[in-house]
């Protein structure tokens, strides 16, 4: 049985607030007077308190001796928290601080309730995202809880659905194929550590071809692409290359089947 997915749509009234959100962020992101740090604080102090003027909030918290409403405003500033990746050798300190200020904003709202609401998260992660990634495609769906490392290093082509809590770790570059999917709980690396020395990284560029599927609770290894229409069956583990239109599962995988693409999109 072939299912067709359901269109959906916020209520007229919603709608129209999201729309006028949507174009004040935008408009801000590309207004290049407005510090990028100071739109993660006033987009999270809108998004979170329902409050306008991140500054004045901050200064009356200030005035009040609100310790605990200052340190909440404080965690909303980029500049006042350190991301794991800053700590790798290999990071472009340029892109990674033009970067910075939205993945931080990318995590904390995957903590904030409207990040679970698709009709506002998803055209929000793919503004996001335009800004953050080498290139992000038309239509792509992004769940909730994405891990990302750079981001600079990230090539999304349309059609993409990525799910909840999926780790992408483009250090070495990511680059996900047309009508690709990548199911809850996937991990995809582009880095490996030498047994020898931790320290010692190699970089590689995983591809995820063309309608190609990782599922559930699989891993693909750095090094270890997938060709295009190839599945890897959940809780899988690629440690090399899957060649196109093969399935493969298991730990670490094997050969399962082939793929028979059947009137699909190429």
């Amino acid at each position: 049985m072939k299912l067709q997915y359901y269109s959906l749509r916020p209520s007229a009234d919603a709608e129209a607030t999201f729309a006028r959100f949507f174009e004040w962020f935008y408009d801000q992101m590309m207004d290049e007077t407005v510090d990028n740090s100071d739109l993660a604080c006033e987009t999270l102090y809108m998004l979170e308190c329902g409050q306008m003027d991140y500054k004045a909030g901050m200064q009356q918290a200030i005035e009040q001796g609100n310790a605990a409403l200052q340190l909440k405003l404080m965690n909303m500033d980029p500049r006042n928290a350190a991301l794991e990746p800053e700590y790798y050798g290999d990071v472009d300190k340029v892109l990674y601080a033009r970067n910075k200020p939205f993945l931080w904003l990318w995590s904390a709202f995957d903590k904030l309730p409207i990040s679970r609401n698709t009709l506002f998260a998803f055209p929000f992660r793919r503004l996001l995202g335009g800004f953050l990634f080498r290139h992000l495609g038309e239509n792509v769906k992004l769940f909730h809880n994405i891990e990302i490392t750079y981001g600079y290093n990230l090539v999304i082509e349309d059609n993409v659905v990525i799910h909840r809590d999926v780790l992408l770790d483009d250090r070495g570059g990511i680059t996900i194929g047309k009508n690709a999917s990548v199911s809850d709980y996937a991990n995809i690396y582009s880095h490996t550590h030498s047994s020898n020395e931790i320290a010692d990284v190699t970089l590689h560029h995983t591809v995820i071809g063309a309608n190609a599927r990782v599922t559930y609770h699989a891993t693909v290894l750095s090094g270890s692409s997938l060709g295009e229409w190839s599945i890897l069956g959940a809780m899988g583990l690629a440690t090399r290359p899957i060649e196109e239109k093969q399935i493969k599962g298991g730990i670490p995988a094997r050969p399962l089947g082939v793929v028979e693409p059947r009137g699909l999109p190429s």
